[in-house]
């Protein structure tokens, strides 16, 4: 008699929702509980890419932007005073003390600004303007780039004072966020539109709330990516597409909150973001086991956005985007020690191998009872010389078993271990501790009741 083949589909699991070879599987399959040092790309997981020291500031850093313009790419690290030249990978001297801690501060030959200014809080620039935000007041340059201000500043009023945070420029529009307000601005033409003294629509800012509780509870806690804005409110990661929102909505980061529970309160306001080639990026000041800033990474092409948390040798304390040979790359800065990494670089962390970890949430097989687990695979494809360890880890009793590990160079294959567990709920966790191995697929399988239940990603 055949036995019966039934799929896992938990409905019950909140972790890691990705979805590895998710393709062959319902919406439901394929979650991953906690995910380190991975990337998920068509369904198919690999370890990280690494990361490169690309230069020592020598001293301390108390914050770091990057700064774009026709001379090239850089980032500039208050404390150090320095300049960093991303693509000759030197430092100049540059007495930035002046000048506020402020994404936009970068401009023309990524030293000086359009005004003299320096008490302001986030820039952008909209429609050749710069703007600029101080308490709840935006203010707008002239057409021709210079100062003085123009006298059409822009006041956000909610009803009780909320200074804005941040500005997320547009072609001629932005979203300013304060702490617990959103509004959306399309910038006005200002006097170039009155020029022959009859006002028309084209000459105001037209303002609109969007939300009246929610806001960014630090200043570089935002990132733009794909459509996508994510940012981080004071109870988590929330997400909106353009300025389209829905006040109140709860957090995205809800399915990964044991995560969002270890940001170090004191530090919160550090958090940085940005967003590039389909993937958000956020720095997390972590607490317990971690004890330092690894990267939270949200991937917008996976079924489940939430990727994977990448763990450096060291804190990754403000993160920053800047072109190198052409390309927009992405860079880390540690503020203990002032050293810039160019992330995304090669197969380890400046010589660290890199570990990469996957658990699955609980094979339950749609039963709380007892189940046999018998035996666990892993499909892969080790490209190469690799080291691995395959875990089993019951649920009700609980317990961790190394049940497979290999050292070398397998190229395509399947892996089976027995488990040969007896209790309500089985996890498999993959290590890898070397190599750059492909999985593409995982699972159990189970006994219950007479029948045979066969369960995989």
């Amino acid at each position: 008699m055949p036995k019966e083949i039934k799929p896992d589909g938990d409905l019950r699991f909140e972790g890691f929702a990705s979805f590895p070879n998710s393709a062959a599987f319902s919406g439901d399959s394929g979650m991953l509980e906690y995910a380190e040092n991975i990337e998920i790309n068509e369904g198919v997981i690999t370890p990280r890419l690494g990361s490169a020291i690309a230069g020592n500031a020598g001293s301390a850093v108390e914050y770091a932007c990057s700064a774009h313009g026709p001379s090239g790419d850089s980032i500039l690290l208050w404390g150090a005073n320095k300049r960093f030249n991303c693509q000759s990978g030197t430092f100049t001297n540059l007495n930035l003390a002046a000048k506020q801690k402020a994404r936009g501060n970068g401009y023309a030959d990524a030293i000086t600004m359009e005004t003299t200014d320096t008490d302001w809080v986030t820039g952008g620039y909209i429609t050749e303007r710069l703007v600029t935000a101080k308490d709840d007041r935006i203010r707008f340059t002239l057409y021709t780039g210079v100062a003085p201000y123009e006298p059409d500043d822009l006041r956000l009023v909610q009803g009780t004072y909320d200074p804005i945070q941040a500005i997320v420029p547009s072609m001629n529009s932005m979203l300013a966020f304060g702490k617990r307000s959103i509004y959306a601005v399309k910038a006005g033409m200002g006097r170039q539109a009155i020029i022959d003294r009859k006002p028309s629509r084209e000459a105001f800012h037209e303002t609109k709330k969007i939300s009246g509780s929610e806001g960014l509870i630090a200043k570089d806690g935002w990132a733009e990516n794909g459509g996508y804005i994510a940012f981080m409110d004071v109870d988590g990661i929330k997400m909106m597409k353009g300025d389209e929102f829905v006040e109140g909505s709860a957090p995205i980061s809800y399915q990964i909150q044991n995560i969002i529970d270890l940001i170090d309160p004191a530090k919160i306001a550090d958090i940085t973001a940005v967003g590039l080639r389909g993937r958000l990026y956020f720095s997390l000041p972590l607490l317990g086991s971690y004890n330092k800033t690894c990267v939270l990474v949200m991937n917008t092409g996976n079924k489940g956005m939430f990727e994977s948390l990448h763990v450096y040798p060291v804190s990754m304390d403000f993160l920053c985007l800047a072109r190198k040979n052409g390309i927009v790359r992405l860079w880390g800065v540690n503020k203990a020690n002032g050293t810039v990494h160019l992330l995304e670089e090669g197969s380890t962390d400046a010589g660290t191998a890199i570990q990469a970890t996957i658990r699955t949430r609980n094979y339950f097989m749609q039963s709380h009872s007892d189940k046999k687990y018998d035996d666990c695979y892993l499909y892969l494809d080790t490209r190469g010389s690799a080291s691995l360890d395959m875990n089993f880890i019951s649920v009700n009793p609980d317990g961790k078993w190394t049940i497979d590990t290999f050292n070398g160079n397998l190229g395509t294959a399947v892996r089976r271990a027995l488990a040969n567990k007896k209790c309500m709920g089985g996890k498999l966790e993959i290590v890898v501790k070397s190599g750059n191995p492909a999985i593409f697929s995982l699972g159990v399988e189970g006994s219950l009741v007479g029948r045979s239940i066969f369960s995989s990603f």
